[in-house]
């Protein structure tokens, strides 16, 4: 045993990952120290009170709030901008991200880099769209509130946006406000599941993605509930319209779908 075991620790410490470090940011300076620092597996750990953004997340990690924690955009970009594969924001409350349409100011913002991103348990309000999915593949958005802003639909974000981000699973959300609750454009191979959307123009928008899923969702007080368009092999099932104004479902060049078991009031 004398022999063997210094071997023995010598693998363990071959084959075994450098222990994950968790950095908790007494103010911003550290905060931005800590996510210029970070790696892989690593969480920043951020205490109740209010935290400077815009934040930049490069590197595979999760940022996570305490009960109470805020980071606040002043009007400017993206509050959080996730950059890398694999990193995770969640228990975060995340407001006041610009307001420019062009460069689609969200309070999180997926880049085509964050392959396998997690926005998770967050609370979004006042962004212009709250969570932006711009090509981040097999990404997960769920569990998150999300308050739009109020004003004319064609100045407003949705609260959801998924664009070309093949396999991304948007699950269990809260999203009231804004233009569009979740909208989708030139995708595949989504899921769309068990989302609870009112107060907005459109509860679920699909524009040509196909081969994908809408099931469970229940929506109310918005002014249609369904919008599928030029979108293909779907299925499509599970899902309520609950006094929403001009449609329950509105289906455009939507074929070879299975449409089944949703409940219009």
């Amino acid at each position: 045993m004398h022999i063997l075991a210094p071997a023995l620790l010598l693998i363990c410490c071959m084959t075994s990952p450098l222990a994950a470090k968790v950095w908790r940011p007494a103010d911003d300076t550290e905060l931005a120290q800590a996510l210029e620092q970070a790696g892989a597996g690593d969480d920043i750990l951020l205490g109740a009170g209010r935290w400077r953004g815009p934040l930049t997340i490069a590197a595979p990690l999760t940022l996570r709030g305490e009960p109470g924690a805020v980071v606040e955009g002043h009007g400017q970009g993206h509050v959080i901008l996730v950059d890398a594969p694999g990193a995770t924001v969640t228990g975060l409350t995340v407001t006041g991200s610009g307001s420019d349409p062009e460069r689609m100011d969200s309070g999180i913002f997926l880049s085509k880099r964050a392959t396998g991103a997690q926005a998770r348990g967050n609370t979004l309000t006042d962004n212009l769209h709250g969570i932006r999915v711009q090509g981040a593949r097999d990404s997960v958005v769920a569990d998150n509130r999300i308050t739009g802003r109020t004003g004319r639909q064609s100045d407003l974000g949705n609260g959801v946006t998924v664009w070309n981000a093949p396999g991304a699973v948007i699950e269990r959300n809260e999203i009231s406000r804004g233009r569009d609750g979740i909208f989708v454009t030139v995708s595949k191979k989504n899921i769309f599941r068990d989302n609870r959307i009112h107060g907005t123009r459109f509860a679920i928008h699909y524009m040509n993605t196909s081969d994908s899923e809408v099931s469970g969702n229940v929506s109310w007080d918005n002014s249609m509930g369904y919008a599928i368009m030029f979108s293909d092999r779907l299925t499509i099932t599970g899902n309520s319209s609950e006094n929403d104004r001009d449609y329950g479902f509105l289906f455009n060049s939507a074929n070879r779908s299975v449409i089944q078991g949703n409940h219009v009031i």
